[in-house]
């Protein structure tokens, strides 16, 4: 339905302050997000008369929070963060409170990560006070599950406040939410929606720092989600997927159209190990 010719363009990217329209910030920091996208992302949700928001690498959501859908469908093989995000969708206001009496600093830290709450709001606010607080906003685990990512300073202690949390309530109230493999989400695709893919970046080469230590996205995953790309399209859905320029990605993905786009990270997250890198943008829209 969406398919056409497959072609190429390499563009820079423009960052997300360059879009004339406020967008909602998202919450978490979040290694690889798509903020730096959320202009361009914006601009192919725009050119559709869509009737569904689709992520099933939700991540921190700087899409769906800068798109801001009437209908969507989030999810993530990370249950923390589904979790906490329901718990912000039902309780935002006793979800910020708690966030604000956490103690701050690198002991504060430590003692919070050892935390086991019970309580969703808290078992939420816990989630967000590491994410903000961790090294370079990793999520990663041990083996057992536990999170394990150490404390990195950060350059400023603000935290979203309550107004950020009932603006993020009302968006997520317009979503189902599912915590679950990519392909259970995908399976819920029909006529009419608008997918993004933002799978975490895995290599054949080596072990990538922010891999989840069970369950995370592989190699061998990206001939499956290469096969949900054409079912996508059939069912009469448009897409589009993100995935950092590699052998892998262009041996997995061919036969669509795409565009590279030259983006700027910190490697190792050190930033004075800023460089610049490209990301590969694959999609079935005939106007990308």
């Amino acid at each position: 339905m969406y398919r056409s010719k497959p072609k190429e363009r390499v563009i820079k990217f423009a960052s997300a302050g360059d879009d004339s329209e406020r967008v909602l910030a998202p919450m978490l920091r979040w290694a690889g997000s798509k903020r730096q996208h959320v202009s361009f992302l914006r601009q192919c949700w725009g050119e559709g008369d869509y009737l569904r928001y689709v992520e099933p690498f939700a991540g921190s959501a700087a899409a769906f929070f800068a798109i801001a859908p009437e209908n969507a469908l989030l999810g993530d093989i990370n249950r923390e963060l589904i979790q906490m995000y329901r718990a912000v969708c039902r309780s935002p206001r006793a979800v910020s409170q708690c966030l604000r009496e956490f103690p701050k600093g690198e002991n504060a830290y430590y003692t919070i990560r050892a935390m086991k709450p019970k309580l969703a709001v808290t078992k939420a606010a816990r989630f967000i006070y590491l994410n903000r607080f961790c090294f370079n906003g990793l999520y990663r685990t041990n083996v057992d599950g536990k999170f394990n990512v150490p404390y990195g300073a950060p350059k400023t202690l603000n935290i979203p406040d309550i107004s950020q949390f009932r603006a993020s309530a009302r968006l997520l109230r317009r979503a189902n939410l599912i915590d679950g493999d990519f392909r259970v989400l995908l399976a819920n695709v029909r006529a009419g929606d608008f997918v993004y893919l933002d799978p975490p970046y895995a290599s054949s080469r080596r072990r990538v720092f922010i891999q989840y230590a069970k369950g995370h996205f592989s190699t061998k995953d990206l001939s499956d989600l290469a096969a949900w790309l054409t079912n996508i399209d059939r069912r009469g859905a448009a897409f589009v997927l993100s995935y950092a320029d590699s052998q892998d990605a262009r041996s997995a993905f061919r036969g669509w159209k795409t565009r590279r786009f030259a983006v700027r990270r910190n490697v190792a997250g050190f930033s004075n190990a800023r460089r610049n890198h490209y990301e590969l943008f694959l999609s079935n829209l005939d106007t990308f």
